[in-house]
């Protein structure tokens, strides 16, 4: 699979986000994108709609966050410049399900990850943040969560890697965000539920993930009919 590798920040984190799914229509896309922003809030629907969430963007703009409201699926994501971000896009007639899509992007990251040293675990961690069945863990705190954005005739899978910096103070905004926002019990982030690559591996930076996660992305082999309606194995 080719993929693009953009670690210089954009101008806007939208604008990221914007090329992802512009990828993604493409007739015949199999592509990856990984790149990296400038601090940002990136939002789930739900978390763009809690009570005093105006209140908490702006609180997060006057400490020069960006913010946005992404389209693909899950809540809140705290990003910067030690996060890497993958996205992986398919269009045209065999796409991988929604299941197929989960467990490949995962996939690509837990290998990316053993391909560094380093053991994880796919499972749920409650209280992290943006928390999932398919997050990402090493030592019972979250590295990794995925999304996903799709519609007829294109896949869009998402997914974020803690490389550099802690898991702790990017948990804590997400705290400050929900607090302030006015979050029920419910959407509680927990300290301690995330961390970063660095933080087990401390030779590990945004440009080595990088290149683990090329690698592992450039051995994906091309779909082939699975008999099962999908058209995927992959």
């Amino acid at each position: 699979m080719d993929t693009l590798i953009h670690l210089d920040p954009l101008p806007s984190v939208e604008s990221s986000f914007a090329i992802d799914e512009h990828l993604s229509e493409q007739a015949g896309t199999r592509l990856a994108r990984l790149w990296c922003h400038r601090p940002s809030l990136v939002l789930g629907l739900r978390d763009a709609r809690l009570p005093h969430a105006d209140e908490a963007i702006s609180h997060f703009r006057s400490l020069g966050f960006e913010v946005h409201v992404r389209t693909s699926g899950g809540r809140l994501v705290v990003l910067d410049e030690g996060v890497l971000n993958v996205a992986i896009a398919f269009s045209g007639e065999h796409l991988p399900s929604v299941d197929e899509g989960f467990r490949l992007i995962t996939a690509t990251f837990r290998e990316s990850i053993h391909g560094l040293g380093l053991d994880c675990e796919v499972g749920e961690i409650p209280g992290s943040v943006c928390a999932g069945k398919y997050d990402i863990s090493i030592e019972g705190r979250k590295i990794a969560g995925v999304s996903q954005r799709r519609r007829r005739a294109f896949a869009l899978l998402h997914g974020f890697l803690l490389v550099e910096g802690t898991g702790r103070q990017r948990a804590q905004d997400a705290i400050t965000f929900y607090d302030l926002a006015g979050a029920p019990p419910k959407d509680a982030v927990q300290p301690g539920t995330m961390a970063a690559l660095s933080e087990f591996q401390g030779s590990c930076t945004i440009q080595t993930a990088a290149r683990a996660v090329e690698d592992v992305l450039r051995a994906i082999p091309d779909p082939v009919p699975s008999g099962d309606g999908t058209g995927w194995t992959g």
